[in-house]
């Protein structure tokens, strides 16, 4: 018996730099608690998924023939079309917001980033309040007067490192970016954009991930179909990983045990009974126990298998909205 799982496409959405600088899997990519990547799934899988491949190649014609000039591959173009299903309206709304992720994303990124320098003034004036208080000259009273209607930068213009810059960049860099003196060493930590969420998006479909970016969305609502929304979306591929395996019954390897290619077999072959399922992707339980010589000569053996609903492993996360909903309905 082999086991087909059922899985929708799955959203791996940026939400922090840590995401676009960490080797983790999106899967399990967190620091003290926090997720670096927004999961989220498809209520149904879409009904087309086209991947289109194109070469860069310039052919010019000269005197003396063509000149061919190859630039390598274009980045992968996958459209996508499909429809939410019972979803409705809220399903449209889910993927509206995956393509505008970035959008939404960085407003929180500005909101966290005016709270950090809120809270960085305010203990910058909190500290030079203290040192004026505890002043022992009017000299030193002055200077630190004016070290708070400047933010520090009367004092520290010797030094050539303004207390106002420190307190941009302590929130982005952990620390004073430009040391304690002038020319002193500092490094700057890398802080997110709206390009670095909009082109780092993460795509899972059966056992491959797709990074890029989108460049168009489309929603479609009909009078005749009261209540269905279908959709259309482009999605650009930088960089794709995984690999995509067979996964029906009726799947069969196209290479031999040695790698070589081989032709299908012959129309008038049994294709579900030994010894024509010998190379199925899915290997009936006949099969198996030959190799295992635990018999010597079957003569009869057929092709049996069923959807699974629940994960079989940690990181094959599926839908769990059976197969068939029938039996659901009814209790079975």
């Amino acid at each position: 018996m082999e086991l087909i799982q059922r899985q929708t496409i799955i959203f791996f959405l940026p939400i922090s730099i840590e995401a676009l600088t960490d080797d983790q899997s999106p899967y399990t990519a967190s620091k003290d608690g926090s997720a670096f990547w927004d999961k989220r799934q498809l209520y149904i899988n879409p009904q087309n998924i086209s991947i289109r491949d194109a070469k860069i190649i310039k052919p010019d014609l000269t005197k003396g023939g063509f000149v061919v000039q190859y630039w390598g591959e274009q980045l992968p173009v996958m459209e996508v079309q499909g429809t939410t299903g019972s979803a409705g309206i809220a399903g449209i709304n889910v993927l509206k917001d995956i393509y505008r992720h970035e959008q939404i994303q960085y407003r929180q990124v500005l909101a966290d980033r005016q709270t950090k320098l809120a809270e960085a003034a305010l203990a910058a004036a909190e500290a030079a309040a203290s040192e004026l208080a505890s002043a022992s000259s009017v000299g030193e009273s002055l200077t630190l007067a004016a070290d708070i209607l400047t933010g520090g930068v009367f004092s520290n213009a010797v030094s050539g490192v303004s207390n106002a810059i420190d307190i941009i960049t302590d929130p982005f860099s952990g620390g004073t970016s430009f040391g304690d003196t002038y020319g002193g060493s500092g490094t700057f930590a890398t802080i997110p954009t709206l390009a670095s969420f909009a082109t780092n998006v993460d795509l899972y479909h059966q056992g491959e991930f797709f990074r890029g970016f989108f460049t168009a969305f489309n929603v479609t609502e009909t009078a005749s179909e009261p209540g269905h929304f279908s959709y259309t979306f482009s999605f650009t591929v930088t960089r794709r990983t995984g690999k995509r395996d067979n996964f029906m019954p009726w799947h069969r390897e196209p290479t031999d045990a040695a790698g070589e290619t081989m032709m299908s077999q012959k129309t008038t072959e049994e294709k579900g009974a030994y010894p024509g399922n010998t190379n199925l992707s899915f290997a009936t339980e006949i099969t198996r126990r030959e190799s295992d010589h635990s018999i010597e000569s079957p003569s009869v053996g057929s092709v049996s298998s069923e959807f699974k609903e629940p994960p079989l492993s940690v990181q094959d996360l599926v839908n769990d909205t059976p197969v068939s909903r029938r039996s659901q309905a009814k209790g079975e």
